[in-house]
């Protein structure tokens, strides 16, 4: 009985993956709404999406940074002309406490503020 008990502990709690969480937020407004969606769970994150949406119909790059995380650019291919998509594959843990942040730059490089940020914590 006391063996599967152990057995049945080890099972629920020593080799259970943890739950997957995730976090979103957009910022709305400017040139651009702006909106960030990590996924992962606690500390470790798995990707991160990022969105911005042309409010003022300019082609805008997108920024996103974070915890040893930087890209600017003109994100993925293929979606619509008034948005721009960018996944970020991580696959790591971030500081406690760390942000991930996404906005935009306009043809003249300005950065659209505020931008959407999501902090990282367990």
């Amino acid at each position: 009985m006391l063996s599967a008990l152990v057995v049945a502990t080890a099972v629920l709690f020593g080799f259970a993956q943890p739950a997957s969480a995730s976090a979103g937020r957009c910022n709305y407004g400017g040139a651009a709404d702006r909106c960030v969606y990590v996924k992962g769970s606690g500390l470790y994150v798995n990707y991160i999406d990022a969105d911005i949406y042309f409010v003022t119909g300019q082609y805008l790059e997108i920024e996103i940074w974070g915890d040893g995380i930087y890209y600017r650019g003109h994100g993925d291919v293929g979606w619509p002309s008034d948005m721009t998509h960018k996944r970020l594959n991580i696959n790591k843990n971030l500081a406690n406490h760390s942000w991930v942040c996404v906005t935009a730059r306009t043809a003249s490089g300005a950065q659209v503020t505020p931008a959407a940020c999501v902090e990282i914590h367990n």
